[in-house]
């Protein structure tokens, strides 16, 4: 449920507002649903992973990844067929990273919040 909760919602909110949003999003819902810090963590991080990878699969692919495969030169990434791969998957590991950290401090706050309560 954390998983397609944080997709959904980073994926709509990212058309219209910067790619950071993810780590609100991420906080809230993790801060909300999130039943442990792994879960929370985990499902930040594959929601986002596979978000991205799949948005800049979209992107890609059309127009034959010459954009990914520049990306790969300037990052002096091995020249080969396979090296616009390596930017979508270094870009989702980035994004999954900013979303993974971000729910697990949602999900901490929500801790520190409760032992602060009683």
């Amino acid at each position: 449920m954390l998983f397609l909760l944080i997709a959904i919602v980073s994926l709509i909110l990212q058309l219209f507002l910067p790619w950071w949003i993810i780590a609100p999003v991420a906080f809230v819902f993790a801060a909300w649903k999130a039943k442990s810090a792994k879960n929370a963590f985990i499902g930040g991080f594959l929601a986002i992973f596979v978000v991205w990878i799949i948005a800049g699969l979209v992107h890609t692919i059309p127009n034959e990844n010459i954009l990914a495969n520049r990306v790969a030169s300037m990052l002096t990434l091995p020249s080969s067929s396979l090296s616009w791969l390596i930017v979508l998957v270094i870009s989702g590991l980035i994004g999954g990273l900013a979303a993974g950290f971000s729910a697990l401090a949602g999900r901490y706050a929500k801790e520190a919040l409760a032992s602060s309560k009683g």
